[in-house]
């Protein structure tokens, strides 16, 4: 089978750690970068080992000459990067966040399906098998009926008003560069929200800084979650329900497993109470379960289900599969489900904004 080769959109840090990805997987290669500077292209070419360097997208879309466009430009620019390769016949990964808003993304994917190319949002995290353990294990009851699912995503940052997390004209903020992980998780796992609340602060630049979510997924299960770049935070996501809890082992954005708490629900035969239920309430047992943690949450076991390389291998690999197999869409990412996130990124935005309310 011939090599497949890939362009790329964009000079930013992401798209090392993607030429690092493709570089180290057989039967593929970076063909060439491209950058809206000749220098900035030519540099980022010679240091990563790109044998091509392109001044212009546009330029680039119209030379073409490769398999597909990992776009990892600004958020602000995917749609205009998208609909320039969309319109040359070639496709497109996109670096999420796909669109900064529902409209945008409707039109990339009305784009990508009218003329039949390949299109699909790098939501890399989907890909990885913690990811699809959770999904699996979910869907087989391992936890019963799942009610809540919660996660957060955050990072304290200076505040730099050149640092495309802090530019608004660059789609900046929390929510576009961390909160998509758990909203797209959520959406991927129970469908799209059915209804959302938020409340947050635009910090001195204009962007979003601290986002609290929450949201009704279909079945009745509801999310919660929290993004910041002004805050550190857990970079957890759970899915509880009524036999146990499932986590991920590691960070949100790259678990390497899964963590499992299991239990029949209490009233239920077997289930038991536990000691803390049945010690008699004096200070010495009480001196006695504090020390010995009763009554806290014990570890989960750990289940590894580590990733590859540096983990974009996986959404690589599905992109090379679904064009050689001359698919429009991804079933683990379809463009149904990037509109959906959009949908809800564009109601937090309002929301926080004073554009809109919460219901």
């Amino acid at each position: 089978m011939s090599e497949f080769r890939w362009g790329i959109f964009g000079t930013g840090a992401i798209s090392i750690k993607f030429a690092a990805a493709v570089a180290a997987a057989p039967g593929m290669k970076v063909e060439f970068v491209a950058s809206r500077s000749a220098q900035t292209a030519n540099d980022f070419a010679g240091r990563v080992g790109i044998p091509k360097a392109i001044e212009g997208y546009a330029e680039a879309a119209r030379q073409g000459g490769v398999d597909a466009i990992y776009i990892a430009t600004p958020p602000s620019e995917h749609h205009k990067h998208a609909l320039l390769c969309i319109a040359a016949g070639i496709p497109v990964l996109v670096e999420k966040p796909f669109a900064t808003s529902r409209v945008e993304a409707m039109e990339m994917a009305g784009a990508a399906r009218d003329a039949s190319v390949f299109a699909m949002e790098g939501m890399w995290t989907r890909f990885l098998p913690a990811s699809l353990a959770l999904k699996d294990a979910i869907a087989s009851g391992r936890i019963g009926v799942p009610h809540l699912v919660s996660g957060s995503f955050g990072t304290s940052k200076a505040v730099d008003p050149a640092s495309g997390s802090f530019d608004p004209r660059r789609s900046g903020g929390a929510l576009a560069h961390l909160g998509v992980y758990p909203l797209s998780l959520a959406q991927w796992l129970f469908g799209s929200p059915e209804s959302l609340m938020a409340t947050g602060q635009l910090g001195s630049t204009g962007v979003d800084e601290d986002i609290a979510i929450q949201l009704r997924y279909p079945g009745g299960v509801i999310g919660s979650f929290y993004t910041s770049i002004r805050a550190w935070a857990p970079n957890d996501f759970q899915v509880m329900g009524t036999h146990g809890m499932l986590g991920f082992h590691g960070p949100i954005i790259r678990p390497v497993g899964l963590c499992a708490w299991q239990c029949k629900p209490i009233g239920t035969p077997g289930a038991g109470f536990g000691l803390k239920a049945r010690i008699k309430e004096s200070s010495t047992v009480h001196r006695v379960a504090q020390a010995l943690g009763i009554g806290t949450r014990r570890s989960g076991k750990v289940f590894r289900h580590r990733y590859r390389g540096n983990g974009f291998i996986h959404e690589i690999e599905e992109v090379v599969r679904c064009v050689r197999a001359g698919q429009v869409e991804s079933a683990t990412m379809p463009l149904d489900d990037s509109i959906s996130v959009a949908t809800s990124v564009e109601q937090v935005r309002k929301i926080i904004s004073g554009s809109g309310t919460s219901p």
